[in-house]
């Protein structure tokens, strides 16, 4: 930890530079206006040390204070001194000011403070060099002095095609994000005096300029804003010419401060700055050697997990990119009209390799995470438009090894039907895959809290998909996030914005049994974003029928509220986005949870566009499904409850779906069938009485596409609900699986015998079948 006698050490070091500032902060350090923090404060950090200036923690980075000595210290301490400076001009002055534009205008001139004197500091250092190598320098010395004339304080590009963006990436998903040369004005340089980044101190980025290396220093920017540097150039090893990744760090978001608030950092943007560097690589440099780094023990995973491999004590280079890495190089070559050969080839490149790993057989969950990056990787190749020979290489790829990839099929079909790659008619063929949606951010709800509706589901659903039965069976969509005017199909503004400001939050509470973690609002939009994708993909023909293994569930959400886990009403929004994207006139759900779906049936309670079908435990949570309930207005009739009694079993649920929901089916005529699939009908799940056994999960299954066979062209789309026994999870959820994929998990002699008509046996169905006569034919 930091001690008083190194904060004295860096004061004396401004102190011989500026003997005003010194002054000051020395009076201050004897008064204990500057201290040291106690060991115990909260503020503390394994990757930065702290020290209190007028009892606020200022954190200075690890690494930079063991290898830079006091220069890290005298940077955050001139930039309290600027603040203390300014804030005290306030406190004079006789003009009414509004606080919070104080405060930032305060913070802004602390950092001004900073580079005004490191700019000072440098022009000496630069004229120290030229006298003494007589080395010409007066283009040097005037690049520093126009960082400080006010009609040059800011260079940062306006937009993607100002001619200092050297290449676009992604971050968060899908906002933009820029990777050009750092542009030294004061705007760049304050904002990284800001960010307080390891490696990259004003000095360091001064230095830089004065050393004629500016031009190996580069910038992630997202919405104007720098949110990581990485300094990259070449480097002579016994192999040939590498380039060098030589240092590289991202904001961490900024530490709490009184006058300021809290800034996430957007997720991504090392990846961006190591795709730009591969960029350079291959482009600028021509590829030779190898594109290499020496690694912090701390960033070894982030390294490992986007392609490199070590070499050495702490050395990696990169063999082969990885995870989002690919996404962000195919992203840059995406949105450069004009790219350099060397680029193209080594993209092609990418892409078989990525084929060659989707004829391997998937052996675990870490294989499992990689094909689904394959598949979207090829996916996006095959969308592309600036460079459509990499969609054809990927054709061509794919059609070679068809037969070797499940997904290949699925992926030829999309570019016929986006028309952006033409494919010969001898390549076209009729194949169904089950498609799925999964990710393994969906445990990032609620993850390492105590709760029924756990991150451990998440797992469970990651288990049926690595079945070995179902291996080349299903083929994986990767989810997307919601955006917030679809949440707005169903959701009111007020409960979105409330979702939205419990982010970053480690716990909210909504009521007795509904939590949100600091992950929450962006698991629950990419819950409904895949439901989206597997919507999208099964009204485009690309397969029938598929399931969306996604939480938090949602058929308790209701417009204006969360409730009953539930966050945003995943099957409800699937059912307006289909209406609102493409055009459906009639749709139905079907809800096989143990407990009543509230918020669908109060999201389409007056309207016939969706019928709402409902079987489950009566009375029970949340307390509507009564029979009584069935649509009002235009909607009076097109919601069907079916409350049933504790301890019902796998004969009362198959046999109301063989004979109610097929006759309504029939009757109704809907385009397509969503399944609100919850698994809490098992016999042992903690949070119902049923008694469903997971051979009758399979029954139910294969019923519903039968049925949809017969009404909708078997366009159906199971999404999953509740189901809190992770058993009932596994063994309920492969058993559905199995016969999504055409596997039959049960003794057809048993359905048979259901099917008959004398087969039908609940007590109940009769009071219900009276019910419905009055919107339905009943025979």
């Amino acid at each position: 930890m930091l001690k008083r006698e190194h904060i004295k050490r860096a004061i004396d070091a401004i102190s011989a530079r500026n003997r005003q500032v010194g002054y000051t902060l020395n009076d201050m350090l004897g008064s204990g206006s500057i201290d040291v923090l106690p060991d115990s404060d909260p503020a503390a950090s394994p990757r930065e040390f702290a020290f209190l200036f007028n009892h606020e923690p200022v954190h200075v980075p690890v690494f930079r204070y063991f290898h830079e000595g006091t220069t890290p210290l005298e940077e955050r301490l001139l930039v309290k001194y600027g603040e203390l400076v300014r804030r005290q001009e306030y406190l004079t002055g006789s003009q009414p000011y509004n606080f919070r534009r104080a405060a930032e205008d305060i913070h802004k001139a602390g950092l001004r403070f900073l580079v005004e004197y490191e700019i000072s500091l440098a022009a000496e250092r630069l004229a120290r060099k030229g006298q003494k190598n007589g080395l010409p320098y007066r283009d040097l010395a005037g690049r520093l002095e126009s960082i400080l004339d006010p009609g040059s304080a800011s260079l940062l590009p306006q937009t993607e095609n100002d001619p200092g963006v050297l290449f676009r990436g992604v971050v968060d998903k899908d906002t933009p994000a820029y990777f050009l040369n750092f542009p030294f004005c004061l705007d760049s340089l304050q904002q990284a005096a800001d960010l307080n980044l390891e490696f990259f101190g004003i000095r360091f980025l001064l230095d830089c300029l004065v050393n004629g290396l500016a031009e190996t220093v580069f910038c992630c920017l997202v919405n104007r804003k720098i949110v990581g540097l990485v300094q990259s150039g070449p480097k002579t090893s016994l192999s040939g010419r590498d380039l060098e990744i030589k240092y590289i760090a991202t904001s961490r978001g900024k530490r709490t401060q009184a006058e300021l608030p809290a800034l996430k950092p957007p997720k991504g943007c090392g990846t961006v700055l190591v795709a730009g560097a591969w960029m350079l690589w291959k482009g600028r440099f021509g590829g030779r050697g190898e594109l290499v780094l020496d690694s912090e023990i701390g960033s070894i995973r982030f390294y490992q997990s986007i392609g490199f491999r070590k070499k050495q004590a702490y050395g990696y280079t990169l063999k082969s990119p990885q995870g989002y890495l690919l996404r962000n190089i195919l992203a840059m070559t995406e949105h450069l009209p004009q790219v350099e050969e060397g680029v193209v080839r080594s993209v092609k490149e990418l892409i078989k390799g990525q084929v060659k790993l989707l004829r391997k057989k998937p052996k675990g969950g870490k294989d499992l995470k990689q094909r689904e990056t394959a598949v979207g990787f090829i996916r996006d190749c095959l969308a592309t438009e600036q460079h459509r020979e990499l969609g054809r290489t990927a054709i061509g790829l794919l059609a070679r090894y068809r037969t070797e990839i499940p997904e290949a099929d699925q992926l030829l079909d999309q570019a016929i039907a986006s028309g952006l790659v033409q494919i010969p008619v001898k390549l076209k063929k009729d194949w169904n895959p089950v498609l799925t949606v999964f990710d393994d951010r969906y445990a990032r709800h609620l993850e390492g809290i105590f709760h029924l509706e756990s991150a451990k589901r998440a797992k469970a659903m990651r288990t049926i998909l690595e079945d070995e039965t179902l291996t080349g069976r299903w083929s994986a969509l990767v989810p997307r996030l919601a955006r917030v005017e679809e949440l707005a199909y169903v959701h009111t503004a007020e409960h979105i914005e409330f979702i939205a400001s419990t982010e970053g939050r480690p716990l909210s509470s909504i009521d007795l049994d509904t939590q949100t973690s600091e992950r929450t609002y962006e698991v629950a939009r990419l819950a409904v974003g895949g439901v989206f994708c597997l919507l999208d993909e099964i009204w485009s023909g690309v397969s029938p029928r598929g399931f969306a293994f996604v939480r938090p569930p949602g058929h308790h959400a209701e417009p204006n509220k969360a409730m009953g886990y539930c966050i945003f009403n995943n099957a409800a929004l699937g059912a307006r986005y289909l209406q609102e994207k493409h055009g459906l006139d009639r749709i139905m759900i079907v809800d096989i949870d143990a407990h009543h779906g509230n918020g669908t049936q109060s999201a389409f309670y007056e309207t016939d566009r969706v019928l709402y079908f409902s079987m489950h435990q009566f009375p029970f949570y949340p307390g509507t499904g009564g029979l009584g309930e069935s649509g009002s207005g235009r909607g009076e009739g097109f919601t069907v409850n079916v409350p049933l009694p504790t301890g019902e079993t796998d004969a009362t649920f198959a046999d109301i779906i063989n004979y109610l929901v097929r006759l309504l089916a029939r009757q109704y005529g809907p385009e397509i069938i969503l399944v609100s699939c919850g698994f809490d009908l098992y016999h042992h799940d903690p949070s119902s009485r049923m008694r469903a056994t997971p051979e009758g999960y399979g029954m139910m299954a294969s019923l519903l596409i039968e049925i949809a066979e017969e009404v909708c062209g078997g366009r159906i789309a199971f999404i999953m609900e509740g189901g809190y026994s992770l058993t009932g999870i596994r063994e309920c959820g492969l058993r559905v699986m199995r016969e999504l994929c055409g596997l039959k998990t049960f003794d057809p002699a048993r359905m048979e015998k259901m099917k008959k008509p004398n087969g039908r046996r609940i007590p109940a169905l009769n009071k219900i079948l009276e019910v419905q006569k009055a919107y339905w034919t009943i025979q």
